[in-house]
């Protein structure tokens, strides 16, 4: 199968086309539609997204979607390894030129004890993260994270998520050394490779991201197809998303997110999506995001239109959105945005160390047990 791509223009113009035919009646027909089981494609979110729908009423549609059963969610925390990064996004705290971050960047048995915290903690999922790198960096970042992916298995981690950007071919073979594989090459433990567009605009990614050839964030089309090459790496696991609010037109990126996710289960990937608001960053004014009622109205979409992908929602969010959209998603993050944070009951939440400001910064123990049903489980947390 050829690698991901999206023609802009096509794809506007299939925008355009939902739009026009975006009335109530269009919305209400294609609800109804699903609801009996026919399959709503991404410009079919599109022109509900268009309608004059009210957003309760498409809520309404994804939690029963959902059922009644008790839900089964997951989590994961994340785990920042450092914070200096070779990237110049304009929107990100970590980016190059930002003078206001404390840079950090942990000792490999530092990561490993922060590991240790977590499994006796009860977390049992965690996301490695670092910044993205030129080529001449990447070999030393690449290492460093492998010897974090190692320390996971050998304290029996069920899910990794690496957040290190996109990378080349060959550049997989350092990043998997020494971890174990089935017969037909694919990694045996559940290893997801997030790698988040961001934005699939490409006039918005050159506005944000910078058009700079040393600025290892700026080819967009190297960033889109990481995932393919982390599908022959032997990679099952992909994790895309888009940062809402960058580019102020949600349903072009929300049918883009919907064709990459489309794109990657038809390789044969578990996907997971993610839709992170844009949040404050250290040295910057507080960012424009969008409203709870078009987030809703997003994540909603997506939860009917993509069954089979699973919607992650992290405590970038407060808990009355948390509690809103835990029915309708399958994955509740909960952690710090600050380098090796943890501690044997909470975590450090300095802004002018991290990514991004989270917005609740209560231990992830308690966030959980918030989203703990009866007869509900959170797999990967063991309360302890």
């Amino acid at each position: 199968m050829p690698d991901f791509q999206i023609d802009a223009s096509t794809h506007e113009e299939r925008l355009h086309n939902a739009r026009a035919g975006a009335t109530e009646t269009a919305g209400q027909r294609l609800l109804a539609g699903h609801r009996d089981g026919i399959s709503l494609d991404p410009y079919d979110l599109a022109t509900v997204w268009f309608s004059t729908l009210d957003t309760e009423a498409i809520y309404a549609a994804a939690l029963a979607r959902h059922g009644s059963a008790a839900p089964r969610l997951e989590t994961f925390s994340p785990l920042y390894m450092t914070n200096t990064c070779d990237a110049e996004c304009r929107m990100c705290g970590m980016r190059r030129n930002n003078r206001a971050l404390k840079r950090e960047t942990a000792d490999p048995t530092d990561v490993e004890q922060q590991l240790r915290i977590l499994s006796r903690r009860g977390m049992h999922a965690v996301a490695l993260l670092t910044g993205e790198y030129r080529a001449a960096n990447r070999p030393w970042a690449l290492q460093y994270v492998n010897r974090a992916l190692r320390a996971t298995q050998a304290l029996g981690f069920g899910h990794v998520l690496i957040n290190v950007g996109s990378i080349d071919r060959d550049e997989f073979d350092t990043l998997l050394a020494g971890i174990a594989r089935r017969p037909d090459g694919s990694v045996r433990p559940k290893l997801t490779m997030c790698t988040f567009q961001e934005t699939y605009a490409p006039h918005v990614y050159r506005k944000f991201m910078g058009t700079d050839a040393d600025n290892p964030r700026a080819d967009f089309e190297r960033r889109v197809t990481n995932f393919d090459r982390a599908f022959r790496a032997g990679m099952r696991v992909a994790n895309p998303g888009i940062l809402v609010g960058l580019n102020p037109d949600l349903a072009y990126e929300m049918t883009a997110l919907a064709l990459h996710a489309r794109h990657l289960g038809a390789l044969g990937m578990e996907v997971y999506l993610s839709v992170p608001r844009l949040r404050q960053i250290a040295g910057g004014c507080s960012q424009g995001g969008v409203s709870d009622d078009d987030f809703i109205r997003l994540v909603s979409l997506l939860s009917l239109g993509l069954p089979t992908s699973k919607i992650v929602i992290t405590t970038r969010e407060n808990p009355a959105i948390q509690h809103k959209l835990a029915p309708i998603v399958t994955v509740i993050s909960a952690g710090s945005a600050a380098v090796a944070p943890y501690t044997e009951t909470g975590a450090r939440f300095p802004l002018d160390h991290s990514q991004f400001e989270v917005i609740d910064q209560r231990p992830f123990e308690d966030v959980l047990r918030e989203h703990v049903p009866p007869g509900g489980v959170i797999e990967n947390f063991v309360a302890t």
